[in-house]
């Protein structure tokens, strides 16, 4: 059954799954790919979509939240299917699907009246439905993760039960409740405890599913037609509540290690979930090449980790509960940070940490200096020096510079200069025009 924005009536069934508790659902079964968007869509009717086909597992999903003016596709006549939905783009799509009344207010300091999303987050919000990634901010064009979907789903879930009870059906589960519907997943412990009993009453609800390796993935991010799949599955059919837990399987303490030369989901996991915190992993594919590498060394000095590159045990456990660093000063503008502690630099944006790569500076008896400098003359390609050679070198003083090289060491060993990857360089010299601050530190 269908739900219309208002007005609507739920149905529930109850069904048996087999030991692990699985039905065929429409939500997180095609693979992600794709960058994220980070504007609106513009409107589009169903029929039009050149890039979805009756064969599409999300054909009905988009067709019937097209036709209900719930998800629009773009000016081209596209859907995009495959690309990343960002937060506010699924926040829009829920309320839309609710038919939320506009707010006027919101307490983050990233969504502004002036934004095309202002009035459904500034609703969903009012009522209590979506919160942010932090006390003050909302990172409306962050990807939506998995376990975020299901809590937003599951409060609007519960939303419309609050205008019309369903006699036998609530959203109240107990502790151990929640451990018995989670109890099919291996990687049940890396949901965050605020979505844990969100996820499980999506999988009860057959909202949501597992992978086929026994793992619910939390924070792998949505494709646009994922977020269709569990806005339709969640608010435009019946709730098929699942007859019993699945039988449980061992719980995982780490994901397996991931290292250059590893492909699949979990890699693509990785890579979202380091990019999203400011890391430069390089193009979200799900291959761990050197870039990859290079972020996942990032992330370690940032939390001071062991830095060998590889994506084991710390690295997952510290992953779920990392937060974006923030700059020792807060400015306007652009300017870099260097942590000569942690080996990183910031390259920061107004005052945000928008991009966080690793460095190597001086060795001893030949240490970087200190304090706050200015980017005073550049040299576009390869320079020569008695020291060694300089890719693209942006100096600060003096001899000193942010330079390229094809030896970064995860730890202290140039000359004075702060070393980065020569494919680094490449992005971050257009970034330091002359006259760029530069603060460093220990």
């Amino acid at each position: 059954m269908r739900f219309a924005p208002s007005g609507f009536r739920m149905m529930i069934e109850v069904v048996r799954q087999n030991r692990h508790g699985r039905l065929v659902a429409l939500l997180f079964v095609a693979t992600m790919c794709g960058a994220l968007l980070l504007s609106a869509p513009d409107p589009a009717r169903a029929a039009s979509f050149s890039d979805v086909g009756a064969g599409d597992w999300f054909y009905q999903a988009v067709g019937e939240l097209s036709d209900a003016g719930v998800i629009n596709g773009f000016s081209d006549g596209t859907f995009r299917p495959y690309q990343t939905v960002t937060r506010a783009q699924f926040a829009a799509m829920v309320a839309r699907a609710l038919a939320v009344p506009a707010g006027s207010a919101v307490p983050f300091t990233d969504v502004y009246s002036s934004d095309w999303f202002f009035g459904a987050v500034s609703g969903l919000h009012n009522l209590g439905l979506v919160s942010g990634t932090s006390a003050t901010t909302f990172s409306p064009q962050g990807a939506m993760e998995r376990q975020q979907a299901a809590s937003l789903i599951i409060r609007s879930v519960g939303y419309r039960l609050q205008q019309e009870p369903i006699e036998g059906l609530g959203l109240d589960l107990a502790e151990e409740e929640t451990a018995a519907w989670l109890q099919g997943f291996k990687d049940r412990s890396f949901i965050a405890p605020v979505h844990r009993p969100a996820v499980a009453n999506a999988f009860r609800l057959n909202i949501v599913s597992g992978y086929e390796d026994e793992r619910f993935y939390p924070i792998i991010t949505l494709t646009r037609a994922q977020a269709a799949g569990i806005i339709h599955q969640g608010l435009y059919r019946s709730l098929v509540v699942r007859g019993a837990p699945p039988e449980p399987v061992s719980a995982e303490e780490s994901y397996p290690s991931q290292r250059v030369g590893s492909t699949g989901p979990l890699v693509s996991m990785l890579e979202t979930k380091l990019a999203a915190l400011g890391y430069q992993p390089g193009v979200v594919d799900g291959v761990f090449d050197q870039k990859t590498r290079e972020a996942v060394i990032a992330f370690q000095k940032v939390e001071r980790l062991s830095r060998d590159g590889v994506a084991g045990a710390e690295v997952w456990n510290r992953l779920s509960s990392a937060r974006r660093p923030v700059p020792r000063a807060s400015r306007a503008g652009a300017r870099i940070e260097i942590d000569l502690t942690r080996q990183v630099l910031f390259y920061i944006e107004d005052g945000t940490v928008t991009r966080i790569y690793p460095v190597s500076s001086g060795r001893s008896g030949r240490l970087t200096p200190t304090g706050s400098y200015s980017v005073v003359r550049k040299i576009p390609g390869w320079r020569e020096s008695y020291l060694g050679f300089l890719y693209k070198p942006a100096y600060f003083y003096g001899g000193y510079a942010v330079h390229g090289s094809h030896s970064v060491p995860t730890y202290p060993a140039s000359s004075g200069c702060v070393r980065v990857s020569t494919w680094t360089m490449d992005v971050l010299y257009p970034l330091l025009p002359i006259g760029t601050r530069v603060n460093i530190y220990y």
